[in-house]
């Protein structure tokens, strides 16, 4: 990061830890929301890698669909996609969890990951959210530090998300999830008024 953009950080923490003590999870630590989603990331692919089948297995149950795309949003997808959404949560997610009460981060997060790969499903893609959901939270960065005018900060998220795209492979589905889970982080960060 540039020396613009680590002081702005370093001023939003200060005013953080002022602002929402009441509201926010406060296990005695930072970043206990991100933490645990990356947690909840390893385990679910454990669970892809050890279980293969309950994804399918989820889809013959009565609101198995909706259930299937929640925990997608969790789902990266192979050992590759765990260590490039785990850290792309790790830097970009930690810093909109630090802007955030935990609801809103939770809401852009599941909300972009659910959307991404229903899109992405729909254009012949899969349906593993759990990258789309880090490209939601990069919208919801991006948009955060171009309403404060921090362009160093956009710059490097947008170089972050131009290496995902590709590593990718530009297969249209993948692109068009990780295209829609970035619109609606972009979208809900503006409407929260993060």
């Amino acid at each position: 990061m540039d020396r613009e953009t680590r002081k702005y950080w370093q001023a939003q923490r200060r005013h953080m830890l002022k602002r929402d003590r009441r509201q926010r999870i406060n296990f005695g630590q930072d970043m206990v929301v991100t933490k645990i989603l990356i947690g909840l990331m390893v385990l679910s692919y454990l669970v892809e890698t050890f279980v293969p089948g309950l994804m399918a297995a989820l889809y013959a149950h009565p609101g198995g669909i909706v259930l299937s795309y929640l925990l997608s949003a969790l789902s990266p997808g192979g050992f590759i996609g765990l260590l490039f959404a785990g850290f792309f949560l790790w830097i970009i997610g930690s810093q909109i969890e630090g802007l955030t009460t935990w609801w809103q981060y939770l809401v852009i997060f599941f909300a972009s990951g659910v959307i991404g790969a229903f899109a992405a499903g729909v254009l012949g893609g899969g349906s593993i959210g759990g990258t789309f959901a880090s490209f939601g939270l990069a919208g919801a960065y991006v948009m955060v530090m171009a309403s404060r005018r921090v362009e160093g900060a956009t710059q490097w998220a947008i170089l972050l998300l131009g290496i995902n795209v590709v590593l990718s492979g530009f297969q249209p589905g993948v692109l068009g999830g990780m295209l829609a889970a970035f619109f609606v982080g972009l979208i809900l960060s503006r409407v929260m008024r993060i």
